[in-house]
């Protein structure tokens, strides 16, 4: 496997492991607020950043959309600079996820990302 492969993988240590252990970062810390989610974001204390994702079923009420909507959180993540920034970030959604709604997902991501990224340069 290529080196680049792994540094742009979504291991074990750039994730939340322990069962409600991003609830303290959704009690506290900075809000970036997007139309259709919320993300929730501290200085990680391990120096590497890790993505949480909390969704209800109300809001995603079929198992195969939440799958949907994490893989494309996961993806944006993955693949973005805030990544490398040292943050925790938990992703909320704000409305009931639709089918069509897969592309607007992403693209909301990335942009509330790009501020993350802005706000943890200074």
């Amino acid at each position: 496997m290529p080196r680049k492969a792994r540094e742009d993988g979504h291991s074990r240590r750039h994730r939340f492991t322990a069962g409600g252990s991003f609830g303290p970062l959704l009690r506290s810390g900075r809000k970036v607020h997007g139309e259709a989610m919320v993300i929730h974001a501290a200085r990680a204390r391990s120096g590497a950043s890790r993505l949480g994702i909390a969704l209800t079923r109300r809001l995603v009420p079929s198992a195969v959309e939440r799958n949907r909507v994490k893989r494309i959180l996961r993806e944006a993540f993955r693949r973005h600079p805030v990544k490398r920034a040292g943050l925790d970030c938990v992703v909320a959604l704000r409305r009931p996820f639709r089918a069509g709604d897969a592309v607007a997902v992403r693209e909301e991501a990335l942009r509330l990302f790009d501020l993350l990224g802005e706000g943890s340069a200074q």
